[in-house]
């Protein structure tokens, strides 16, 4: 019985605390309250917010664990919405692949694609 005890809580310990793969993450980010006369796409945000954008890196490794399990997680929208960014969440990935999120207050484009609707992820992102 101690033995399978030990066995399980060896176990929970090590899928918890399993190796991620992102690097880095930055985050680009302004007031989620700023108007603007139309939406800003991913594209734009830099253009748009010159001057106001925050940057500044992620280095908690907790969150980068978080990141990275809903990251696995996303499925693609075949919805077709206009979304006005805030918030430009940059993933450097071990392997040199990256990854780029834009959101506003109620959606996440990632890597140029709308994602399906993923409650954690956004609040993850907005609280970055």
């Amino acid at each position: 019985m101690n033995k399978l005890f030990i066995l399980l809580i060896f176990t929970l310990f090590s899928c918890e605390n399993k190796e991620t793969d992102i690097d880095k993450i930055v985050v680009h980010s302004v007031n989620l309250n700023i108007d603007t006369s139309a939406d800003v796409s991913c594209k734009d945000f830099e253009l748009t917010f010159n001057g106001v954008i925050k940057v500044y890196s992620i280095k908690d490794k907790s969150i980068f664990n978080k990141i990275d399990k809903l990251l696995k997680g996303i499925k693609n929208s075949n919805k077709n919405t206009s979304i006005d960014i805030r918030r430009k969440i940059i993933v450097f990935h071990k392997d040199k692949t990256i990854d780029t999120l834009c959101v506003d207050r109620f959606n996440i484009v990632m890597n140029g694609q709308l994602i399906d609707k993923n409650d954690d992820l956004l609040s993850l992102s907005l609280d970055l």
